[in-house]
């Protein structure tokens, strides 16, 4: 599963040390990033991502998002489903609040902001990922 991935991210000329890059760098920007596939299994995480929910990429990378965010419901009748589900949140461009909880269990709030990246007709999203009570100094 997470073989494939890499493998399509390579074909595409995409890496996925890109990806973590990129999201261990929104890490100092106050919120983490995670590349979601189209149904919504987390395929990278950047170190702020893991902090937020509290366990390492390998707690995190394969499963799927809802298990952490339980506003992004992504167990429709069918894939697309969820790929449809994605990208409406994509829209609006804003930041969401939603009820999530930790590896521990612990529950909290965070906002996300969703986008897509779709090369060669294939899809990945992008998920911003905040706890509003770090972004105000709590």
């Amino acid at each position: 599963m997470i073989g494939e991935v890499v493998s399509f991210l390579h074909q595409e000329g995409l890496k996925p040390e890109v990806f973590n890059a990129a999201a261990d760098a929104a890490g100092n920007v106050g919120y983490g990033a995670m590349v979601l596939d189209g149904m919504g299994r987390i395929r990278s995480c950047g170190e702020s991502g893991e902090r937020i929910f509290g366990t390492n990429k390998t707690g995190l990378v394969g499963r799927g998002i809802s298990e952490f965010i339980g506003g992004l419901c992504l167990g429709g009748s069918s894939p697309s489903f969820s790929t449809r589900y994605l990208v409406h949140l994509c829209g609006d461009g804003e930041w969401h609040k939603l009820d999530a909880v930790d590896a521990g269990g612990r529950r909290f709030v965070v906002e996300i902001n969703l986008s897509r990246i779709v090369t060669s007709g294939q899809g990945v999203f992008l998920l911003n990922v905040r706890r509003p009570d770090e972004a105000n100094g709590a």
